[in-house]
């Protein structure tokens, strides 16, 4: 049997909501030994979310302490003194007040790894707030960006904010733990709702003087703009077909948008372009309005698999939009053994998505369900009493100082991969100090013609622009090869190998290489040769249907699949450092764009008789998934609510002036599901008789999750803001041609680690010269493969 990566790690779980338990989730899935740490009676979220609990729990242990009683607190910290990993959620201050902050629990475990998740940061004027997903969304304008069925704000169906803090918060903890086997000192990894909502959104926003100052002639990229008429020779819509089926097209492929035109019979008046590089070449207004009058009928004159057969025959991206779990029945899933079926203790037999990255000799697997509510107390407390021989993940011994050069400092990463979905995974390496070189075809990639996408995968990273099958360059590559710690790519399946840059190559040349894959459906399986493009395979997976509220027409959603693969896929990387350096044997890694959105909808379950469990929950009118968490208008505009806890019902209520508790209707969490209709009906009433205003007024001494959703505008405040750069949320560079360009840079914050200084996206083959020379190239070398037109 395959060893798991993170097989003997500790980690203590003092986390509830989302994004702790998912991000534990995680190091559970690859191997760590995971206390989950409740209260008395049960963390809230079974009850709440019994589907994404039995997810995202599933391979823990379960302990049942009560951290009002101080014999109970001792217990937690000798658990803490045990542990390589904690990780709360508490609010900021709460742990430092009950004396388990990082500084206590540090003070005794030095080699701790702790890691804290908040709603928006411990630093703020919202860092006060409850970690709450609406609120998150509600106050970084991501409501206003949700394509809807009305005018916005729109009420987020996908907990993208807690996905991305899960998968933020692994990554700071892998990088931690990766330093920690050199220097031996635990470090504090912090990160947010928020930070996550941005890692998401890092993809779209950013701006530089170029783009602000061309206003309205900025290309939009937004989410929104996919459900408008296409402009340029790029389709990024979705379409109902003859069955009254939705499929998704994206053209942004080279040649994609011919081949598009050809199988609609349009491409004698909408014809190609000759280099077949469509992205950013705008059609006339007659190709335009010649296009946006024909397409729909087409699309609608035969059955969906009719146009995904043709489609997939011509080589265009054309994927079908299914309700969620559909996917689990789908032959790619099940080649890639994405569904793994869970004899739930609460849920009984339920299908959940499987863990989304795949290794050669190493592996991530579900070791049992979710526990019971302290099903593991006894055995725990036995533990404790017994001596304790260490844990195997701890080094030796410690620093009297800890290393703080940034946590990637040495690593190097040899980066093929082209437009967004796998170059992220190596741009948030760079970010912790990785040294990136990104190696491009002559023309450059495909993205290159969007500015903010392109910026936010590249960001930090070395440019080489090649043409590889130059006979002059086999020594470049063959170095550069023998350099890499990681090879990274997300061709096409088999492309790497005809480039002699597939992982046996790799591995002849240099043993000890890790190779991370991250194809769209991949590298095996009978879509393997399927174009994959976001967020077409977020309807496939069921997100489409999740944003769009019940019984609507499918939807984008904000948040997609390519920011999601590209987290995975760095954690893909950190978890295969550490297992070489503490195995020796470097892994092969694959991650497809597939798994990644398979996992954004991980919160949703199917039953053995079909029942689809966790899914499903916005309502028609895109307002909210719960009476107590949704959008209301007020007397003159909106009002986001977000309350959980018993404790902050009753202040609720007490402002409204109705009893919510009180009434047999609502009195509990079941009662509030069942009732969901009657109580949301009482709530609008209640807010449509004050002003926004006079409503945050009275909620504001309460500290409650109330809030006004905020417009789009906030972006470019947010980049301006003096805080959030201070914070190093935001940088600002200096670019010679588009001016002073901002763009988010630090989403996680760790404790004795520098930050390095943040450097833009490079310019095509901006590093040719200085990597060729560095690789033993003569001047002459280089002008010759210059003047052959084999470099840049």
């Amino acid at each position: 049997m395959k060893s798991e990566p993170l097989s003997g790690l500790r980690v203590v779980d003092c986390s509830s909501g989302t994004a702790g338990p998912r991000a534990s989730g995680l190091l559970a899935d690859y191997g760590a030994d995971v206390i989950w740490v409740e209260p008395p009676g049960g963390d809230l979220e079974r009850r709440r979310a019994p589907a994404a609990a039995a997810v995202f729990n599933r391979s823990k242990r379960s302990m049942v302490l009560d951290l009002n009683v101080a014999a109970d607190k001792e217990k937690l910290l000798q658990l803490a003194d045990r542990a390589d990993v904690f990780i709360e959620t508490w609010q900021p201050g709460s742990a430092d007040s009950m004396g388990l902050g990082y500084r206590h629990l540090h003070a005794r475990n030095p080699q701790l790894v702790y890691c804290s998740i908040s709603g928006f940061g411990v630093e703020g004027k919202y860092s006060r707030l409850p970690a709450r997903e609406p609120l998150v969304h509600a106050l970084m304008a991501t409501m206003f960006e949700q394509a809807g069925h009305r005018e916005g704000p729109i009420f987020q169906g996908l907990p993208f904010a807690s996905i991305g803090a899960a998968q933020l918060a692994t990554i700071g903890i892998l990088a931690a733990l990766y330093r920690r086997l050199d220097d031996g000192c635990g470090r504090h990894v912090e990160t947010s709702l928020m930070d996550g909502l941005l890692a998401y959104q890092q993809m779209m926003w950013g701006e530089s003087d170029e783009v602000l100052a061309a206003g309205a002639n900025a290309p939009d990229v937004s989410v929104a703009a996919t459900r408008l008429a296409s402009t340029t020779r790029m389709v990024t819509r979705s379409f109902i077909c003859g069955d009254d089926e939705y499929i998704g097209i994206h053209t942004a492929a080279t040649g994609a948008f011919g081949r598009l035109m050809q199988v609609l019979g349009l491409d004698d008046k909408i014809p190609p372009t000759t280099s077949g590089i469509d992205l950013g070449t705008p059609l006339t207004k007659e190709q335009a309005d010649l296009l946006e009058s024909r397409i729909h009928d087409i699309f609608a004159s035969q059955p969906r698999a009719y146009w995904v057969q043709r489609l997939m025959e011509a080589d265009v991206c054309a994927i079908e939009h299914l309700r969620p779990t559909a996917v689990f029945d789908e032959p790619q899933p099940q080649h890639s053994r994405m569904v793994v079926r869970v004899d739930d203790p609460v849920l009984g037999q339920v299908d959940q998505v499987a863990p989304g990255v795949h290794f050669d000799q190493a592996q991530g697997r579900v070791r049992g369900p979710a526990p019971t509510p302290g099903q593991h107390t006894a055995d725990v407390l036995k533990w404790l009493d017994e001596p304790d021989a260490g844990s195997s993940w701890r080094p030796p011994r410690r620093s009297d100082s800890p290393d703080t050069r940034p946590l990637m400092a040495g690593v190097k990463v040899l980066d093929f991969g082209a437009y967004y979905a796998g170059p992220y995974s190596s741009r948030v390496l760079a970010d912790f100090g990785a040294d990136v070189i990104k190696v491009e075809t002559m023309i450059g990639d495909q993205l290159r013609g969007l500015e903010r996408p392109f910026f936010a995968a590249q960001a930090g990273k070395r440019s080489l622009a090649a043409n590889l099958k130059d006979a002059g360059l086999r020594r470049a590559v063959h170095e550069l090869l023998k350099w890499a710690d990681v090879v990274h790519h997300n061709m096409r399946p088999g492309a790497a190998e005809r480039l002699n840059l597939g992982v046996e190559h790799v591995r002849a040349v240099n043993p000890e290489a890790i190779y991370l894959y991250a194809p769209g459906w991949g590298s095996t399986g009978p879509h393997r040769l399927r174009q994959s493009f976001a967020p077409m395979l977020s309807g496939y997976v069921g997100a489409s249907y999740e944003v769009a509220g019940q019984f609507n027409e499918p939807m984008p959603s904000t948040g997609n699949e390519d920011p999601g693969n590209g987290l995975l896929g760095t954690v893909g990387m950190l978890l295969a450092l550490l297992h070489r350096r503490r195995t020796g044997v470097a892994l092969y890694c694959e991650n497809p764009q597939l798994h990644a959105a398979m996992g954004m909808m991980a919160h949703a379950v199917r039953k053995a008789d079909g029942e689809v469990v966790g899914a499903g929950l916005l309502d028609v009118l895109q307002m909210g998934t719960d009476a107590l968490e949704s959008l209301y208008a007020t007397a003159d505009g909106w009002i986001c609510v977000a309350v959980r806890e018993d404790s902050e019902i009753k202040q609720f209520q007490a402002v409204l002036g109705i009893d919510i508790l009180g009434d047999e209707r609502f009195a509990t969490i079941e009662a509030r599901v069942t009732e969901r209709e009657a109580l949301t009906d009482l709530l609008r009433d209640a807010f449509a008789n004050r002003t926004t205003a006079e409503w945050l007024a009275l909620f504001a001494p309460t500290g409650l999750g109330v809030v006004e959703p905020v417009d789009a505008s906030l972006k470019h405040t947010f980049f301006i803001d003096p805080e959030q750069r201070r914070l190093d949320r935001v940088a600002e560079v200096r670019h010679p041609q588009k001016g002073n360009v901002r763009e988010m840079v630090r989403l996680v914050r760790i404790s004795d680690a520098q930050l390095p200084a943040h450097r833009l996206a490079p310019g095509l083959g901006e590093h040719n010269d200085s990597i060729l020379a560095w690789l033993g190239y003569s001047q002459e070398e280089i002008q010759s493969l210059r003047a052959r037109g084999n470099v840049r």
